[in-house]
Formats: structure tokens, sequence, C-alpha cells
């Protein structure tokens, strides 16, 4: 059987949507800890089957396809979006980390603790960032120049 290829542009491309998925995860459950909602609780807990889905789909669509070799141009842009996905990531849980500082303080709540699951949303949402921030960037990176499009 002949597997069609799949694009390193195409395989990027899909890598963003389990990552936005990532992020939207971290992003419901901080705001589920500093509002204290079950309404915010419930739609994590319904999401969780939906997400499992979604990603299995995604599996079983792109192993349809066999993966492009990586070029020596591939491999650079790569790592060059990687560089830039590791320092995005870093400031990333600087700001989340001086975000949940600030709230803990200023609400003055005795409640207000970080849990295990906490930290491990927060490792999903370091996930997501890293690689929507490297698929991203090697996206951009691979553009066509404009002048080259005209020709």
């Amino acid at each position: 059987m002949n597997k069609k290829m799949m694009s390193q542009k195409a395989q990027a491309a899909l890598e963003i949507v389990p990552a936005l998925v990532l992020i939207m995860l971290f992003i419901c459950k901080i705001l589920e800890n500093i509002n204290h909602t079950r309404t915010l609780h419930n739609i994590l807990n319904a999401m969780s089957p939906l997400i499992i889905v979604v990603t299995a789909v995604l599996f079983i669509w792109s192993s349809r396809y066999g993966k492009q070799p990586s070029d020596e141009l591939s491999r650079e842009l790569t790592l060059k979006a990687t560089a830039v996905a590791v320092k995005a990531e870093l400031c990333a849980a600087i700001i989340v980390g001086v975000f949940m500082h600030l709230q803990g303080n200023r609400r003055h709540d005795e409640y207000f603790s970080i849990t295990g699951g906490d930290v491990c949303m927060f490792a999903v949402f370091l996930c997501g960032v890293f690689f929507i921030v490297k698929n991203i960037t090697f996206l951009w990176l691979d553009r066509t120049p404009k002048a080259e499009e005209d020709e």
C-alpha cells in the first residue's frame, strides 16, 4: 500500500490543533481555581472524553499519511523554531507564575493553594505553548518570500 506523503508544513499545522486544546484546558483549570465555580469543573469533566476522541481521530487521520523525510533545510528551520519555542515557554512560565502569585496575594485567600493537579495542568500548558510556538515559527520560517511567488 502506497501512502500519500504529508508535507512538513502539514505536519506542523496538524500539531497546532492539539496544542491549542492543551492551552484551553489550562485556562479553564486556572479560571476554575480562581473563581471556585462548579460550572467550569463540569465543563472540564465533559471536555475530557471529547479531547480523547479528537486526539484519536487526528492520530488515525494522520497515520493514513506517510511523513515526508526531513531535508537539511527543514532540520535547520526546526532547530531555529525549537530555540524560539523554548524561550517562549520559559517566558510563559514566568508570566503565569507571577500572575498566580499576585492572584493569591490579592485575594488573601487562605484556601488558595496549588495542588498536584494544578502542577500537571501547568505542565500540559507548557507543552501546548512549546508546540504552538515551535510549529508557528517553523511555518513562518518556511514561508516562500513574496518576491519568489511573483516569478
